[in-house]
């Protein structure tokens, strides 16, 4: 059974962009923001630190972290309110991805490979989790006084989600392990990724 344990690494780093200041290059194309995946690719076995335990559980086999930061890249006067261009970071947290050593040496490669897609799931829903971020910031209408408070209330909304749905892909996908369950996760996360990048 494969278990994820959360921890979420939240940087709130306040505006580098100042209105009066011209935006460095890399930010002109931006509107209202971007998601940026490191790596922005999908997972393989190199990507995780071989152990002999993960967390003090032996039923654990593997574990996917995933970090999300945001950036206040700008913020714009829009009347009586503000927008904000953010910049959400998601990183797979290499220190702590882990597979066992004894379940990468021991498992067939139909096993490993299961498990690693499994696993690819988890960084996708942290992928989910960003874009809604992104799209929420992206639809609100912020306090100039009150933007920050604003802010952190839907990033925390969200990391809630963010948590909820990674125990339900766990229970539902691999307690006992479930192919169909499986494959209907995997057709809610690319629908899900699609329709939110189109947003």
């Amino acid at each position: 059974m494969l278990q994820m344990k959360l921890y979420f690494l939240l940087y709130i780093l306040w505006p580098l962009l100042l209105s009066t200041n011209e935006p460095p290059e890399k930010y002109r194309a931006i509107k209202g923001g971007v998601v940026s995946i490191n790596p922005n690719r999908p997972l393989n076995w190199n990507d995780f630190k071989k152990v002999n335990l993960i967390g003090n559980r032996s039923t654990i086999n593997a574990i996917t972290q995933s970090t999300c930061e945001i950036d206040i890249l700008n913020i714009k006067k829009r009347g009586d309110h503000v927008s904000l261009d953010i910049e959400v970071k998601i990183n797979l947290h290499k220190e702590l991805s882990q597979v066992k050593n004894e379940f990468f040496t021991t498992r067939d490669a139909q096993t490993k490979q299961r498990v690693l897609h499994h696993e690819n799931g988890h960084y996708l829903i942290a992928q989910i989790i960003g874009h809604r971020i992104l799209n929420a910031v992206n639809n609100y209408k912020f306090e100039e006084k009150n933007h920050r408070t604003q802010l952190n209330r839907i990033i925390k909304e969200n990391f809630k989600d963010w948590k909820r749905m990674d125990e339900q892909y766990d229970a539902q996908a691999t307690k006992p392990y479930n192919p169909e369950m499986q494959a209907r996760w995997d057709r809610f996360i690319a629908s899900e990724l699609q329709s939110l990048q189109q947003e």
